[in-house]
């Protein structure tokens, strides 16, 4: 072959090139060796130089009781870039991942061992220890705290702040059952309860109070009255509570349904024939004759003795009070100095009371107080077997407001309805509540105080007029003026308004105590009322009569209201009774 001389220069570079690209190649494959061992060193070298060298714990406080917490803490110690995290563990007791250890239930002082491992080096731990004593009290909280008869509260026990159901339970009065639900007893006045608990290990204590309150809240009805052979007497807007009547201090008790309600007088009173065969003892005279007495109401007398019984409305008792009996077969007859007071009559029977008795919850504690004590009156009589003449008797033998002598709810009530159609209503329900802010139920919730004077009325003003105001439950409809004040006519029905187009009348009352609001009457045909089948009537109305020359608020006032009335010297958050509220 034949070479040129550029052929050789040629083959000359290639051999050098060559060479070239095998040393690059070698110290390239130097350079990665060196490089892996140099990673592998490092990789050598963190392990050797990351270690956990020591774990030490802490805790506070180190004596605890069953319940309580202790806070652990615990130090990791060691070489280069190490994990300072722990586990945690307890021989008893509980702990959680951040070192919070909480005591077991004991009865002897225990040693708990707490424990704190390495997460990096799980050979790494180290332990402390705790001191867990029995528990010496517990706490208990009831809710509410302040119940009636029957009613219910749920109890809790807590074991240094954590609530705790591992107790028993137990009461002083009432039931309690094991999850700590708690019903009140039946008292007849406010008692007190105690809740205790005893732990089931360790037998720490703790107790509470609950108060147990009257039930203060008989139902009321407007139902057409009570039934004389099996048919309604058909009263309308007579308002009706069951009262239990009892001989003082045993069972020999009678049930007396459909009774009047009237926050206009003072006092119980029942036909003797709604008494059945239970004879209450009666009240003798300071002359020691039996007493009786003549209760003038706007539509006649009732006549009849003064007895001893005790009254129960719901849960509230007023025990051995003055009351009257009127009617019964075997009185003498009344005389005509107490018939004589009035142009109606003889209110003994069903038909004529319309009621089988009336529950005066008015704002005077007696029916006659001071003025039947001294002076002239024709009352109270005393009756021998020759006939029955007036005679004084002191405030605490006369017939008296059971509400004055209940235990507790004593200084007013009152009486609630929702309204009722304008048309009126077949019935109507409302409450009968006792007592003004003595329990959580009966507050006076922004009404508006009236005080009253000695006779138990406040100013109504009509036409810039000012007349006498009285409210009272027991009068069937709004009584007022007369027709020739009113322009109203009257009704075929003897008493009653009945325009020919429904009106409207604006009065202001103004208590003695300076409060002053202007309301507005409704006044429909009573006729067509009366004759419509509903007992409910919120619009009938009728002239003052016999029972005022100003305004007495009855039954339909009370339609869609609250109306409180307040005993007279009785402490209220109104203020001082007697006064009516609305």
């Amino acid at each position: 072959m034949l070479f040129t001389s550029r052929t050789r220069i040629h083959l000359q570079y290639g051999r050098r090139f060559s060479q070239l690209l095998g040393e690059s190649l070698r110290v390239l494959g130097l350079f990665v060796t060196l490089m892996a061992l140099f990673g592998i060193a490092a990789c050598g070298g963190s392990s050797s130089s990351s270690a956990i060298t020591a774990v030490s714990i802490s805790c506070t406080p180190t004596s605890l009781e069953s319940g309580q917490t202790s806070q652990c803490t615990a130090t990791v110690t060691g070489t280069g870039t190490f994990n300072t995290a722990v586990s945690w563990g307890s021989s008893a007791g509980t702990v959680t991942q951040n070192g919070a250890f909480t005591a077991q239930a004991v009865n002897n002082s225990t040693t708990v061992t707490i424990t704190a491992t390495s997460i990096q080096d799980t050979t790494k731990n180290a332990s402390a220890t705790v001191t867990v004593t029995p528990l010496s009290v517990i706490t208990i909280s009831c809710s509410p705290s302040a119940i009636q008869s029957r009613q219910t509260s749920h109890c809790t026990a807590f074991a240094n702040g954590t609530a705790t159901s591992a107790v028993n339970w137990s009461a002083s009065i009432g039931a309690i059952d094991a999850s700590g639900g708690y019903t009140a007893a039946v008292v007849t006045s406010r008692a007190a309860a105690t809740i205790s608990a005893v732990t089931q290990v360790g037998n720490a204590t703790g107790s509470t109070i609950i108060t147990i309150n009257v039930n203060n809240i008989a139902t009321l009805l407007v139902d057409g009255g009570p039934t004389v052979n099996g048919t309604s007497i058909g009263y309308a807007n007579g308002v009706y509570v069951t009262v239990n009547v009892c001989v003082p201090n045993t069972t020999t008790c009678a049930t007396v349904d459909h009774v009047l309600v009237d926050t206009g007088s003072a006092g119980f009173r029942v036909l003797s024939s709604a008494l059945g065969s239970v004879a209450l003892p009666g009240q003798n005279a300071s002359d020691g004759n039996p007493m009786a007495e003549c209760y003038i109401a706007p539509t006649g007398y009732a006549w009849g003795p003064v007895a001893t019984a005790s009254v129960q409305v719901s849960g509230e008792i007023a025990n051995s009070i003055p009351v009257e009996v009127i009617a019964p077969s075997n009185f003498s007859a009344a005389p005509a100095s107490c018939t004589g007071q009035t142009t109606g009559g003889a209110l003994s029977t069903i038909s004529a009371l319309k009621a089988k008795g009336i529950l005066g919850i008015g704002v005077f504690l007696q029916d006659c107080s001071s003025a039947c004590a001294s002076g002239s009156q024709q009352t109270y009589y005393s009756c021998p077997s020759s006939g029955c003449a007036p005679i004084l008797v002191p405030t605490a033998q006369q017939v008296t407001n059971p509400v004055s002598l209940f235990p507790n709810d004593n200084n007013g009530s009152q009486i609630a309805f929702p309204p009722i159609a304008a048309s009126g209503s077949a019935t109507a329900q409302g409450n009968l509540i006792f007592g003004i802010g003595t329990q959580a139920n009966n507050g006076l919730n922004g009404a508006t105080v009236y005080g009253v004077n000695a006779s138990g009325v406040f100013t109504s003003t009509y036409n810039n007029v000012a007349y006498p105001g009285a409210i009272s439950s027991g009068a069937n409809a709004n009584y007022f003026l007369t027709t020739a004040i009113t322009g109203f006519p009257a009704c075929s029905t003897p008493g009653y308004y009945c325009p020919s187009s429904q009106q409207t009348v604006s009065v202001t009352n103004s208590g003695t105590n300076g409060t002053s609001a202007t309301l507005t009457l409704t006044v429909d045909n009573g006729d067509s009322l009366l004759s419509s089948g509903n007992f409910a009537l919120g619009s009938l109305a009728g002239t003052g009569g016999t029972r005022t020359s100003g305004f007495v608020f009855g039954m339909p006032f009370f339609f869609g209201r609250t109306v409180f009335a307040a005993l007279s010297g009785a402490n209220t958050p109104g203020g001082a009774g007697p006064y009516f509220a609305y």
